[in-house]
Formats: C-alpha cells, structure tokens, sequence
C-alpha cells in the first residue's frame, strides 16, 4: 500500500463553491450575501397536482367532475448555516431574514437558471437551539405555481429582416416587362444620401432580352438630376437569363451636389427597332456581392400579414404586442386561431380626392332669399299622431349685434293665433350644384349655432339637408323637457335616426356657441357637435361615424332651418349664425389625420388589458369587445393574423412571449 500526495499546488476556492440546487433571490445567490450559509435540498418544483372538483349524482356509482385546476405549490428550501460565534450566527440570520422577507420576490435555482418563480416566504421551521451550526428550512409560497422563463422569445411578420437591407423601394420578384426601340431606358430605384466611402453593390436579374441590355449606376442630386462625378457612371452589359452585379464607392461630393444613387437599365445601344425585356429581384444594397432579393420595409411585400408564435411552455401564455406603423393607418387589428380578436382604433378614411373645392351654400352671403316655411322634415307630427300637426308658420328675421354679428332668429311675434303644437318658421335655399351638373358629390356641411335653454322652457332647432322636398341628412339641437334642463342632440339619414344623444349641460352650456357638423365622403358619413367658446374655439368634439349603402349616389338639394317652440311652455333662444356646405369634388388629395402615422408604435399588454400609443398609456385605445381572455396562448403554435385599415400599408408587428411551466 502506498500514500498518495499531490504535487501540484491547490490555487483553488472550495469555499466559493456553489450547491447544485443554491437559491437565487432577485437576482443574487443567498450564499454570496449570508456568510455561513449553504442550499442544502429544495423540494416542491416536481409535479403539481391538480385540484379537481365533483359532485355525487343521486345513488349513482361515482361522481360528476365539475371543473379541475391547478393550485398553488409550495416550494420547501432546506439549508445550512454555520458561523464562528454567536454573534456572527445572529447576524447571519438578520440577514437571511431581511432578504426573505417582503413581497414577491423573483427565485431561481442553480440547477435551471433558465426560470424564476414568483414567491413570498410564509413558514420557516425551527433552528436547534444551543448551537452556531445548524440545518434548517423554509418555505416558499408561489400562488401561481407556475415557473416562469428568463427568457422571452420574439415572433414577427418581418421574414426578410435577416436579409441585407435592400435600399431601393418598389423592387418586386416578379417579372417587369420593359418594351420600346431609342434607348428604352427604366428607372429601377434610387437611394438617397449614401455613405461617403461605402461600397455599394446593385442586382438585377433579367429574363427576356431582345437586344443587348446596359446596367448602370448613376450619381445625381438629390431632386434625382444627374451629376458629373467621379466614378460614375457604373457600367455592365447583360444578355437574357442573365443575373449582373455591379459596385460602386460613393465618393466625396464636394460641391457637386450629388446625393443620390439611381439603378437603370436601357438598351446597350440606341434601337430603331421596337423590343422588349424582363427584370426582377431588383436590389442595392451595402457591400459588394450580392445577397438574396428582399423587399425594401417601405413595400407592402416585406411584412407577412400573418405570424406562427410557437409556446414551447406547458401553460398559457399572455404576449406583449408591438405594432410599427410605416405610413398612415386608422386600425390594428389581430386576430388568432382560436379564434380571439383584439382591435384598437377603426377602419377609418384615409383622406379624399376631389375635382375642386366648390360652396353649394354660405348662408351669410344670401341674406333675405329664403323660401318660408317649405323645410322638409321627419317630424311632421306631435309624438307621430297625424291628428296633432307640427306647424311651419311665421317668418324668421336677419338679425345684428356686435358679439354674434350677422344672425337668422325666428320672429316669434310674427305667429298669431292659437298653435297647440310644435310651431315656428322655417327658411329654405337651394344649393348650387357643381361645375359638372352634380348633386351627388362628397360634401362638408358645417352649422353655427346659439340654443339656450333652460328648466322651464322647450324648443327645437332642426337643420336638414333635403332633396325634393325629403331629409337627406339631419342636424338637431333639442330641449323636449320643461321639467329639467336637457338638450339632446339627433341626427338622421334620411328617415333613419341614428344619433339620439342627451349632451353634457356642464358642457354645452348657454354662453357657449355650437357647431354642428357633417361630412359625407363615398358610403361614410361622419355627425359632429362641439361646443364653442367665443373666438377661442372648440372645447371638444362628439363624433359618429357611420356607413350607409347609398349614400354616395344619394342627392342633396337644398338646405333648410326650422325654429320650433311649444308656447305653452316657455321658448328656447335659438339663433343660426352660419351654415356653409361645400362640395368636394376637386382634383387635390386631401388627407385626414388618423389615429396612427408614420413611426408611432403602438404596445398592446395583454395580461393587464392595457394599451400604450409611444410609451404613453392610451386607454382610448380600447374597441368594446375586445377578447382579451382569448388571447392566452396555449402551449403549442398559434396562428395569428394582422390586419390595418384597408386602405393603409401593412405595418411591423412583434409578438414577445415568456413561456411557462407547471
């Protein structure tokens, strides 16, 4: 028998050494701040039972499950602590006491560091006493009994984001048809403020060719005018079925003004013969070889409209949503297979194209040309019964003063006579129609108004777009009440009320103007009223929006005003100060603002159902009905759709996931 005796010095720390199952409490190993302290077993992070519920069914054999979940799960920590004296022992454990303590706290274990628990220390079992080494436990409560990962995971709609960039937009992989005789030059893209010594490499891939084919890269201004400079152009010459790359350095332009880089393709020689050629897979990109074809994140083709979100976890999850928007868009809506739909802002208009800009009616320009008392309306009756007629009687005057200015008022002394029902005059003007004979067109149509009222006193002012001698569209302020201060708000489409809306009288109040306000582009037809404070202007705005078959073929003749009382209560002061309607129908684009632009990002929370518009919680967000409970994805793929507004570009979307155990 021989004794063994190691040579090689031990450099070593044993001491530091780390138990297999040593516990890690926000972030930091209990060993490393207890000194003394050693994980000696952690039990309760196996299997968890399920609680399952039943009932006995009469005398039958057995019972009725009603429903099984999971439970909470406890997790049992045994340790050790050992100190040198007494009081090292007993600040030890003022240390371990103070860490475990509190609320939640976020607990991993050195054998799977890869996820954390959230716990919260509830039963401790009793130290030997006498001594300063001791082995003991404690327990650590997780109400969801879930181990939750470290990590998160990532899923998008952005299947070409690992590919260089490709710099120019509108490139496709499809094949472009290119056919005439001269030069028959195309433009395949540009790229604006490159790079001063950067390397850039431009491909393009070409089918049919019947001539010759010259590939170029060519330096210009920034307006895309070309620039003598240095090195350019770049010149290759390509046949049919044939894929070229060519390179260029972007130089220091000086005073040139160059800033751009345009990518052409022409024939190789002037051609008094017509022909044709194809190109695809545009691409410049940085560098000098050529990558795989990818869209420009610009293009529609670089998002997928839908995402695969794998949950390798055995227990739903709840994901963090991200939406980027690249342009304009008035909805994001997802949606997923189970099915489960969530939607934040609407559909929206994006904005409308007209001919020109033409008023139909500005009420202050035609004082005193009225037609009386010829108001189409949807009211003809008290409470609808033909034995009580409203009545259309009297006559409405041209007032001035210096707050309001130019106003039209009902002549209330104007009616004599007995008149048990609604009664008041009424005023009508035709509109003027487009330069094209056209009735029919987009229109804005916006109402000045003053209605005061109070608790004892009713009335009624309607205003109506009509067309031989029937509502089209109709705008009413009304107070039915002489018991309480009301004013309601309606609003029709033709005989259709679609808008009955009691308003805010802390709002809309008596010294406040009112303007109503509607506007009618294609189907859509959008019903405004904001209160006015003097020259400041609006307060707020109520808006409704609806979609009505016919509306864009629908036409809109005249406009009237009816002023109503009911004597037998007091009368409602109600004046017209303005009524504009406009046609639009010109030749110009004119954009509407929507609830999302070019680079806001929109986070969708779902596990607390909250919304944040750049960083900033936006509660507003919110569509009724959105099915949150539906959007735990459970273990396993999930399919989930992405759609914007019809009309708009599709936008960048990220699904973040942190998966789950029992």
């Amino acid at each position: 028998m021989y004794d063994f005796r190691e040579t090689t010095p031990f450099t070593g720390a044993d001491d530091n050494q780390l138990p297999a199952e040593a516990m890690l409490i926000d972030g930091q190993y209990i060993e490393n701040l207890v000194p003394g302290y050693r994980t000696l077993q952690v039990g309760g992070r196996e299997l968890l039972k399920q609680s399952a519920t039943s009932n006995a069914i009469g005398i039958s054999d057995g019972e009725t499950l009603e429903y099984v979940r999971n439970p909470s799960r406890e997790i049992t920590v045994g340790y050790q602590l050992i100190a040198d004296d007494d009081e090292a022992f007993r600040t030890a454990f003022y240390k371990l006491s103070g860490i475990l303590h509190g609320d939640t706290h976020q607990v991993s274990f050195n054998d799977d560091l890869s996820v954390y628990w959230n716990a919260v220390l509830t039963d401790v079992d009793d130290v030997p006493k006498g001594r300063n080494a001791i082995t003991s436990s404690f327990t650590l409560f997780v109400p969801d009994g879930i181990a939750h990962s470290v990590a998160t995971k990532t899923f998008d709609n952005m299947p070409y984001k690992d590919i260089p960039l490709n710099l120019m937009a509108g490139t496709s992989a499809d094949p472009v048809s290119v056919t005439g005789s001269g030069w028959n030059i195309q433009k395949l893209g540009s790229f604006n403020n490159p790079t001063v010594g950067k390397k850039y490499a431009a491909t393009v891939l070409l089918g049919r060719a019947d001539f010759a084919v010259s590939f170029q890269l060519w330096a210009n201004d920034i307006n895309g005018n070309r620039i003598s400079l240095a090195g350019f152009p770049v010149t290759t010459q390509m046949g049919a079925n044939q894929r070229s790359t060519i390179v260029c350095t972007w130089p220091d332009p000086g005073t040139t003004g160059a800033a751009q880089i345009e990518v052409t393709l022409a024939w190789a020689f002037q051609k008094t013969d017509v022909g044709t050629y194809q190109y695809l897979k545009a691409k410049l990109e940085e560098g000098t070889t050529y990558s795989t074809w990818s869209p420009n994140p610009a293009d529609a083709a670089y998002y997928a409209n839908t995402i695969m979100v794998h949950n390798g976890g055995t227990y739903p999850v709840e994901p963090i949503i991200t939406a980027t928007m690249h342009a304009d868009n008035g909805m994001v809506g997802i949606v997923n297979d189970r099915p489960g739909i969530l939607q934040f802002g609407t559909q929206e208009i994006d904005g409308f194209t007209t001919e020109e800009s033409e008023v139909a009616l500005d009420l202050a320009a035609v004082q005193g040309s009225h037609m009386d008392n010829q108001a189409a309306t949807n009211n003809p009756y008290w409470g609808g019964d033909p034995s009580m007629p409203n009545e259309q009687i009297g006559n409405a005057i041209w007032t001035q003063d210096s707050y309001d200015g130019w106003k039209v008022e009902p002549n209330w002394p104007s009616i004599t006579g007995t008149h048990l029902y609604w009664n008041g005059p009424s005023i009508k003007h035709d509109l003027a129609q487009t330069h094209n004979g056209d009735f029919k067109s987009n229109l804005t149509w916006d109402v000045m108004t003053r209605f005061q009222t109070g608790v004892a006193q009713v009335g009624a002012l309607e205003t109506t777009l009509e067309s031989d001698g029937k509502p089209i569209f109709q705008m009413i302020l009304k107070d039915n009440s002489a018991l309480s201060d009301q004013l309601w708000w309606m609003c029709y489409y033709k005989d259709q009320l679609v808008v009955n809306e009691q308003l805010d009288r802390s709002i809309f109040t008596n010294d406040k103007f009112i303007q109503l306000e509607l506007q009618k582009f294609g189907n859509s037809v959008v019903f405004r009223v904001s209160p006015w404070v003097g020259n400041q202007g609006r307060e707020t705005t109520i808006t409704r929006q609806f979609t009505f078959a016919d509306a864009a073929s629908v036409e809109t003749k005249q406009f009237s005003a009816w002023f109503m009382r009911d004597k037998t209560w007091g009368e409602s002061t109600m004046y017209l100060i303005a009524s504009t309607v406009k046609w639009q129908n010109v030749s110009w684009y004119t954009n509407i603002k929507n609830r999302f632009s070019d680079g806001d990002v929109l986070k969708i929370d779902v596990a607390n159902a909250k919304t944040y518009l750049n960083g900033s919680l936006d509660p507003t967000m919110h569509t009724l009905g959105n099915q949150w409970e539906q959007f735990k994805l459970p273990p396993g793929d999930t399919k989930i759709a992405i759609t914007p507004s019809s009309w708009a570009q599709p936008f960048a979307c990220e699904v973040e996931i942190r998966e789950a155990w029992l």
